[in-house]
């Protein structure tokens, strides 16, 4: 019976040890419904507006004022190391994935104003917000 306390015991600390270690890699960036964009947009005078997405799916609609800087594309990491640190950027994507690696990248190269538009694209258009073409 003590064994087994031990076992459950030892792969509880694994689990704990494995959860917090992750903490590290994920960006702790401020997330922002879309119901707040207008408000987040209206107080930030520097903020830059970026679409990671696709030059397809920038094409099909996309937020006013965006600039598209492809995540998937091999010039990403070049294009962002030409961006002002000292501003303050919203990112999204279709669904919030690549803006959340996005921002881990930028995080990672000093950027430290970040702001993540929760759902992305998806959650934009759900909220009827208009784009441009």
């Amino acid at each position: 019976m003590k064994t087994q306390i031990k076992i459950t015991l030892a792969l509880f600390s694994l689990v704990l040890i494995a959860s917090c270690s992750n903490k590290t890699e994920e960006a702790s960036n401020k997330i922002v419904a879309v119901t707040d964009f207008d408000k987040v947009q209206s107080e930030n005078e520097d903020l830059v507006i970026l679409d990671v997405r696709t030059p397809e799916e920038f094409s099909e609609g996309h937020i006013k004022d965006a600039i598209l800087i492809n995540f998937m594309g091999d010039d990403f990491q070049s294009k962002i190391e030409n961006l002002d640190k000292s501003k303050t950027y919203l990112l999204y994507c279709k669904a919030g994935g690549r803006q959340e690696k996005a921002s881990i990248q930028m995080e990672s190269m000093g950027f430290e104003n970040i702001l993540l538009l929760d759902g992305g694209m998806t959650s934009w258009l759900a909220e009827g917000k208009p784009t441009e073409q």
